[in-house]
């Protein structure tokens, strides 16, 4: 059982059956099933939609509900020591500071 809604230059096409819903906007894109994965919903990204979006297994992503869609989004990356102790120069390298003698927890005996 299949409905199709027509707006603007959109076709939706929702199969009510098997919970897929698939969008064709100016030509054919991939279809998608989504599926129950434990108690949360999963939907396999095609491979070919996966490399138009440089996207790629272990990539952190935030998932966004906005109305009747769900958009997938890269977050920023998080830099990994090596890269961080890389950008490090003579430059925007600081002496230590002095904060005078330590105090309570901060005192160590050897």
């Amino acid at each position: 059982m299949h409905s199709v809604l027509r707006f603007a230059q959109c076709i939706y096409i929702i199969d009510l059956m098997v919970y897929t819903l698939c969008l064709l906007k100016w030509g054919f894109m991939p279809r998608a099933q989504v599926v129950k994965w434990g108690n949360s919903l999963a939907v396999r990204i095609p491979k070919t939609v996966a490399e138009e979006a440089r996207m790629q297994e272990g990539d952190a992503i935030v998932i966004v509900a906005k109305k009747g869609r769900v958009e997938l989004r890269r977050t920023e990356k998080v830099p990994a020591l090596e890269d961080l102790v890389r950008q490090i120069t003579p430059k925007n390298r600081y002496e230590e500071t002095t904060w005078g003698p330590d105090k309570g927890k901060e005192i160590i005996e050897w």
